[in-house]
């Protein structure tokens, strides 16, 4: 099986996000990658929100920083699997219903397939889906999970077939 090649980087911001849109159409466009985005919080408020070894252990939610995980959509012997977007946190609550009541109700025929505490929200999106409407809704809603402020900077970790 040929290697993956090491994914391809790219720093963007919640503002300005096109690049990530860009990306994540590519993926659709040719099936079988997925992206990470993640939050740039400060150095010093990473190192305040991070568990210790043994805390970990116990630790009930998942990892304080939010990262969001699109998958694209896959063609198998069952047909077209859509895309999913995920994102892991340590929010300690499921968010779905928290996330509406802040006025980040889900899009439009994307549906939970997740929503726990300690493995994070799955959502499968709409077939096709607006690639700018996913991206400023994951940025939106995993800011709103990160409990420190996070500073409006985002990398993208592009992971292509």
């Amino acid at each position: 099986m040929p290697k993956r090649p090491p994914p391809e980087e790219i720093e963007v911001t919640a503002a300005e996000p096109g690049p990530a849109v860009e990306a994540l159409r590519e993926l659709v466009a040719a099936p079988g990658g997925w992206m990470n985005l993640k939050p740039e919080v400060s150095e010093d408020d990473a190192v305040a929100v991070t568990p210790s070894a043994i805390g970990a252990m116990f630790r009930t939610a998942g990892p304080p920083i939010p990262q969001v995980t699109f998958m694209a959509p896959t063609e198998g012997r069952r047909g077209r699997k859509p895309a999913q977007l995920g994102i892991s946190h340590g929010v300690a609550a499921m968010v779905v219903r928290r996330l509406a009541a802040d006025g980040m109700a889900l899009p439009e025929g994307w549906k939970v397939v997740q929503d726990h505490v300690r493995r994070g929200l799955i959502v499968r999106l709409a077939d096709p889906f607006d690639e700018a409407e996913a991206v400023d809704w994951a940025i939106r809603a995993a800011t709103a999970m990160c409990p420190i402020p996070t500073t409006g900077r985002w990398l993208a970790e592009v992971h292509r077939p």
